[in-house]
């Protein structure tokens, strides 16, 4: 039986007597282990009575001792208490017998500090005139070592002497000395440094470190690496006075970075981690150089007749001199701070910036000179539009190549110049198109030619082309612009050497033709209404509709021909009497058979060029006709287009043809309206109609006069009222 589970603290007497229960034999009787159960809790529970009745008993014996005891302690608690306020009467009176004795005490003691510190002044006083005397020996002497060690205890005494009379004067006497110290060893400051001495030039920085000059000491030590380096390039322009060749530049941008990884390392042992770095040296030395940089490059210019290869190279030199620097202090151990790395900049590119903004003059004489050679009008039309499909490819490689040269001498930082030069070029090249087009608009005669019209689709695609090519490389100007002007705003180590991006005036010019890029629609659509060639890609829409307007005169030269030619003003037959004549008497006439004829055969002639039109020359067709967009969403074809245009312009000329008109017989009426329905014919046959006008026209002209008003019903009045005239059919109104 488990008599634990009775003291727990959640004990359940129905959950132990079941478990208890559980554990007997299943056979064995449960009233015997019942009772057997009762009768050992009836044991435990007189044993329990039986203990507590013990530990009571104990519990009332000891009682009368602890009693005892607490009245013991509690009487030595209060004897406590009496001894402690007595101890802390003493206490106050002791410190009120003492304080003023204390008082004393800690005057005297601060009179005596202050003796000791005036009997220490007066010594060094006393001592200031000795030192000051064997100091000047020591000048004259010219002995800096021990020179340095009397100011160095000179120094020690001014400061044992503060507070003292004559202070300023003291610490004036001081100064001359460090000057007359500084004048005694630049002499040998300067040899040292020009030597290269490290030991030399250790003991003088620790000679004007004591001195609190270390930045004197710096100043000559950079003032001898300026005048090395400064000889080192008049001996290097020297040597290129009679030469064309810009490898100078590089040749002298190698020796300074040898330069300086030379003498970082000399100077971080000369003066310490971190106390200075030749990066300042070349900071001052490059805006300095005598003769400057820029006058060396306008010599070296004059000397060269190609100034932009010549520009491409000092450009180069200078980027390569700036990333050597960069890749330098990125892995590099040594910390440079970015201003100083921006004021490196500076000087290294600084003087460049008067060449970018020459940059764009010379790539227009470029340009200009190069397109001048291209003979592209010819004696002939064809020959001329011959030579501009030819020549297209090479007009946008030299654009390339003045990119590439922009990204190369300015790091497209002179892109906004160079976009408003090849804005002038490219309405050049356009004004060659368009004296084209003027050419073959000359060329058409009163005779059919079909390589007119060949001629006039040739120069739609080649302008076409020249669409394309310029909307490809507008892009990749504005990802330039996107680019160059995320640096900038980035503004981070690796960039810091660009050029231009120091100037006010360059980096608003930047973020104005930024701007610009992101007002455009040239990233959101191909229909430019916007854009950094928004000006170009206006002027090429006109000439592309001229030369659509010159191909379909060509196309329609002889339907004109034949429906001028045909006189249908007059009526030669107004005598006959054909009121009787049935509509299938009549047949149509010869000119109207011919025209007929001639745009049966038009879709022969149409379909080899543009039935499937190249890209080139979808684009240019897009901009003559918005017909033309469908093409490639639509089952209609590009061929289909200029066919309908051409079909409609034919009935619009017969219209007006026949409105010309003054008197028409019946028979004339009836023939008339036999060669509409015979052009009808025609354009449905090549899946095309009539004109609204020219279908109402029909029934105009055969409605029977007694009855014109009433079959009339629903046509154009003013054709109603035309047609009523000619025929001399007398109004009933």
């Amino acid at each position: 039986m488990d008599i634990g589970a009775l003291s727990e603290e959640n004990f359940d007497a129905v959950d132990w007597i079941n478990r208890t229960l559980k554990k007997s034999d299943d056979q064995q009787n449960k009233e015997v282990v019942v009772s057997s159960l009762v009768s050992k809790l009836q044991l435990y529970v007189q044993q329990v009575n039986s203990a507590l009745e013990e530990t009571s008993q104990q519990v009332l014996a000891s009682m009368p001792r602890i009693m005892n005891d607490a009245q013991n302690l509690q009487a030595e608690a209060c004897q406590l208490k009496v001894k402690m306020a007595e101890i802390q009467k003493d206490i106050f009176q002791v410190h009120k017998e003492t304080s003023a004795c204390m008082s004393n005490l800690e005057r005297l003691d601060s009179m005596k500090t202050t003796l000791q510190i005036a009997k220490e002044g007066l010594q060094e006083s006393d001592g200031w005139g000795k030192l000051v005397t064997e100091l000047d020996d020591l000048f004259e002497q010219n002995d800096v070592k021990k020179a340095c060690e009397k100011l160095k205890a000179l120094q020690k005494s001014l400061i044992a002497q503060i507070g003292l009379p004559g202070q300023s004067e003291r610490e004036s006497q001081i100064e001359g000395f460090k000057n007359r110290l500084e004048a005694l060893a630049s002499t040998a400051v300067v040899q040292c440094f020009t030597n290269g001495d490290i030991e030399q030039s250790k003991y003088y920085v620790e000679i004007f470190t004591n001195m609190d000059r270390l930045p004197q000491l710096i100043q000559y030590y950079m003032t001898v690496q300026k005048r090395i380096l400064q000889q080192q390039w008049s001996e290097t322009v020297e040597l290129s006075q009679n030469s064309s060749s810009t490898a100078f530049l590089r040749e002298f941008y190698d020796n300074l970075f040898q330069y300086y990884q030379k003498q970082q390392k000399w100077c971080t042992v000369v003066f310490g981690p971190a106390q200075f770095t030749p990066v300042s040296v070349l900071t001052e030395l490059l805006p300095n150089l005598q003769p400057s940089r820029e006058n060396t490059v306008i010599s070296c210019l004059k000397r060269n007749d190609d100034k932009l290869t010549t520009l491409q190279d000092i450009s180069t030199a200078n980027v390569y001199f700036g990333r050597l620097f960069i890749d330098t202090f990125e892995n590099g151990a040594e910390k440079i701070d970015l201003p100083l790395v921006k004021s490196f900049s500076s000087a290294i590119f600084d003087y460049f910036n008067t060449f970018i903004g020459q940059t764009a003059s010379f790539e227009q004489q470029w340009l200009s000179s190069h397109l001048s050679e291209l003979n592209l009008i010819h004696s002939t039309a064809t020959e001329s539009v011959r030579a501009i499909g030819n020549a297209t490819g090479k007009i946008f490689g030299w654009i390339d190549e003045t990119l590439k040269r922009c990204q190369v001498i300015t790091q497209n930082c002179g892109l906004p110049a160079i976009v408003i030069v090849l804005n002038d070029f490219l309405k050049s090249v356009l004004e060659k198109f368009r004296k084209a087009q003027q050419q073959l608009h000359a060329s058409q005669g009163m005779e059919h030619d079909w390589n007119l019209l060949q001629t006039c689709v040739s120069l739609l695609e080649h302008i076409g082309d020249f669409r394309l090519k310029l909307s490809e490389f507008e892009q990749r100007i504005v990802q330039s612009v996107q680019e160059k002007k995320k640096e900038i705003d980035e503004g981070d180590l690796k960039i810091a050497y660009i050029c231009s991006t120091h100037k006010t005036s360059g980096k608003r010019e930047l973020n104005d033709f930024q701007k610009l890029v992101e007002n455009s629609q040239v990233l959101s659509s191909f229909d430019q209404r916007g854009g950094i060639f928004a000006s170009v890609f206006d002027s090429i829409k006109p000439i592309c509709e001229y030369i659509h307007d010159t191909t379909l005169a060509a196309i329609f030269a002889p339907i004109e021909n034949q429906l001028k030619a045909a006189n249908i003003e007059s009526d030669e037959n107004m005598e006959l009497n054909g009121d009787d004549l049935p509509d299938y008497s009549f047949a149509p006439q010869e000119f109207i058979t011919v025209i007929g004829q001639y745009l049966l055969t038009l879709p022969q002639h149409l379909e080899p060029l543009m039935l499937t039109p190249s890209q080139q020359l979808k684009s240019a067709l897009e901009l003559c006709d918005e017909r033309y967009a469908r093409v490639g969403t639509t089952n209609e074809a590009s061929a289909d287009i200029l066919l309908s245009l051409v079909t409609e312009e034919c009935c619009a000329l017969y219209v007006e043809r026949i409105g010309k008109i003054a008197e028409i017989s019946t028979f004339g009426a009836k023939q008339l309206a036999c060669d509409i329905e015979y052009l009808g014919s025609v354009l449905e046959e090549l899946g095309h109609s009539l004109s609204t006008n020219l279908q109402q026209m029909i029934t105009l002209l055969r409605a029977p006069a007694d009855n014109y008003l009433a079959v009339s019903a629903g046509c154009d009045p003013r054709l109603v009222t035309a047609v009523r005239q000619m025929r001399k059919i007398l109004s009933k109104d």
